[in-house]
Formats: C-alpha cells, sequence, structure tokens
C-alpha cells in the first residue's frame, strides 16, 4: 500500500510538472508571436520609404537608356562647412536641379567630418562632392581627387580665413587669444585651422598648446554662433560662410569682430573620384558650368550664394598647396 501512495504520488508530480512545461512553452510561444507581430510592427514604421545601393558597382558595365537612367542615382555629399540643418536647406535645391538635368534620381549625402567626406569620395561612394580647400589638397595628392568646377562668389574665386571675437571683447590680433578658449570647423579645415595655426607657429608658438581649450564645433556657422554667444573667446571661419551669415542675420555683425584676416586662397573646389565614369563626369561638369544660363539655375544658385561655377585654374591652389606642405613638415 505504502508503495501504491508513493507510486501514486509520483504520477501526480510527473503529471504536473507536464502541465507547467506545457503551459511554459505555450506561454513562450505567445510571447514569441506577440514579439514577432509588434517587430513587424516597429520594422514597417522604421523602414526608409527607398533603399539605395552605395556600393561600389561590380565589374560589369550597365549602360542606361532613357527609360532606365531615372532609376540611377546621382549621389551629391557636402562637407560640412556648414551645419548639416543649414546645408540640408541651402544644398538640396542644388541636387534636386542636378538630378533633374541628369534625368536622375537625387541623393543627397552628408558626413560629420571634412575626412569622411574624403573618404566618400576616395571609395566612390558618392560622384560629386563638395569639399573644403585642404581636403581637396590633401585629396589630390593622396588618390587624384578632382576639381571639375570652381564656385565663383562675388565676382571672385578666392577666399579668406577670419579670426572673429565678440564685438564687446577688447581682443584685437589672434595673438591676443593666447591662452583663451578658441575654436574651428575641423582640424583638416584650411581657413578653420591650418591658415591660423601655421600664422601661430610661424611667430614662434605652439598651436596645439597656444589656446587654453581648442573647440571642434563641427561647422563654420557654429564657430561663429560659438562667438557670438560668447561660448568661445575667438573663432577661424571661412569669409563665405561669414559674410552670408551677416548678410541673412544683421545679429552676426553686432555681435562679432574680425581681428584678422588671411591671404586669399582659392574657394573649396566640386570634386569627383578620378575613376568616376567619364560620361557621367562630363554631365556633371557641364551640368554645373550652364546653371547660371537658365531661370531654375539662377534661382538655385542666388539660394547657395553663388553667381556661377567656372572651370579650376590649376594654380589656384597651389597657395594652399604650399601651406599644406609646411604644415605637415613642422
Amino acid at each position: 500500500m505504502g508503495v501504491e501512495k508513493g507510486l501514486g504520488a509520483s504520477r501526480r508530480v510527473g503529471i504536473a510538472a507536464l502541465i507547467l512545461l506545457g503551459l511554459g512553452v505555450g506561454a513562450l510561444s505567445l510571447y514569441e508571436a506577440v514579439s514577432q507581430v509588434r517587430q513587424s510592427g516597429d520594422d514597417a514604421r522604421l523602414a526608409p520609404h527607398q533603399w539605395i545601393d552605395l556600393s561600389e558597382p561590380k565589374t560589369e558595365v550597365v549602360t542606361s537608356s532613357p527609360s532606365t537612367a531615372r532609376s540611377l542615382p546621382v549621389r551629391v555629399a557636402v562637407a560640412p562647412v556648414i551645419s548639416p540643418e543649414r546645408s540640408i536647406g541651402i544644398y538640396r535645391g542644388l541636387v534636386d536641379y542636378l538630378a533633374a538635368r541628369l534625368k536622375r534620381q537625387p541623393v543627397f549625402l552628408q558626413r560629420s567630418t571634412y575626412a569622411e567626406v574624403n573618404d566618400l569620395v576616395r571609395y566612390g561612394r558618392c560622384d560629386l562632392a563638395f569639399v573644403c580647400t585642404y581636403a581637396f589638397v590633401r585629396g589630390e595628392r593622396e588618390f587624384g581627387m578632382e576639381a571639375i568646377v570652381v564656385p565663383r562668389v562675388n565676382g571672385a574665386v578666392t577666399y579668406r580665413s577670419l579670426i572673429l571675437a565678440p564685438s564687446m571683447s577688447r581682443t584685437s590680433s589672434l595673438l591676443d587669444l593666447r591662452g583663451q578658449r578658441f575654436a574651428s570647423a575641423d582640424v583638416m579645415s584650411h581657413t578653420g585651422w591650418i591658415s591660423p595655426a601655421l600664422y601661430i607657429l610661424e611667430r614662434g608658438y605652439d598651436p596645439d598648446h597656444f589656446f587654453s581649450e581648442h573647440v571642434i564645433t563641427g561647422s563654420h556657422d557654429r564657430s561663429v554662433d560659438a562667438v557670438r554667444s560668447g561660448d568661445v573667446d575667438g573663432a577661424a571661419v571661412d569669409s563665405l560662410v561669414y559674410d552670408r551669415m551677416r548678410e541673412t542675420d544683421p545679429d552676426v555683425g553686432r555681435r562679432t569682430k574680425v581681428i584678422h584676416e588671411s591671404s586669399s586662397y582659392g574657394i573649396p573646389p566640386v570634386v569627383v573620384n578620378p575613376r568616376l565614369e567619364p560620361s557621367l563626369k562630363k554631365e556633371l561638369q557641364a551640368a554645373l558650368l550652364v546653371m547660371h544660363e537658365d531661370t531654375e539655375g539662377k534661382r538655385v544658385l542666388a539660394e547657395i550664394g553663388i553667381d556661377r561655377f567656372v572651370l579650376p585654374d590649376p594654380a589656384l591652389y597651389d597657395s594652399a598647396r604650399r601651406a599644406a606642405e609646411a604644415w605637415e613638415a613642422r
């Protein structure tokens, strides 16, 4: 009798265990089902409207007809000379204009540093790019980055590095900023860092230890804003960006002042990878060179603050090349 009771208890325990196991498996299955439904909803909500394949093309050559050309992208990258939030509004029209002229789909690419945009060009991840002067000199030397056009602004194809300080500050020269807080757009920025750093170096100081704090803002407009708000005591900025900001926002001129100007350098060019398909390079260059001749092109150029695009003079960037050599040889 005792044995039978023991066996009966064991059976009951076994049955209970099976029931609990079944309930556990059922609950797990229900959880997984709910999770899949929820995940599918999230995936649908977060999925992009359109996928663009930015991988490098394979060895096969694709010949596009007028009917298929619209499915091909034209990928335009813009270095953060101006902050991304402002660049989208400024350059989106240009990207759309080029895409319409070439009968392609517009793809607007941004990265957080000048070096990253150079890499997009280097590895064929974009078809066209707006870069900084020093970034161009570096790219030209390292992988043959090619300038196809240069912006002409206010009748000139040159610009300067400006050193700003708050308008109420007693600072009157770049050397007065020793031991102060200083801002640059990027360490690869010619006007934002290379030019003022060379000026400091030529006067016997170490630019890496000249300021109490060197703030990298990520773009020239942010550097201007940092001076205007008093977050830094000075900044080196692109003269084109500063002049444009003063035109559109009088407060910039009221709250900042220029305490130093560099010599002139070639305006940053529009560039391509040297291995870009020749026909596409020719189309892009031609479209940019005639933008100022049609109504829509004029409107887009006016929004950016460019008169027109012109062919680059090979000697235009000689001064920037010399500056780059001096900086890298220090």
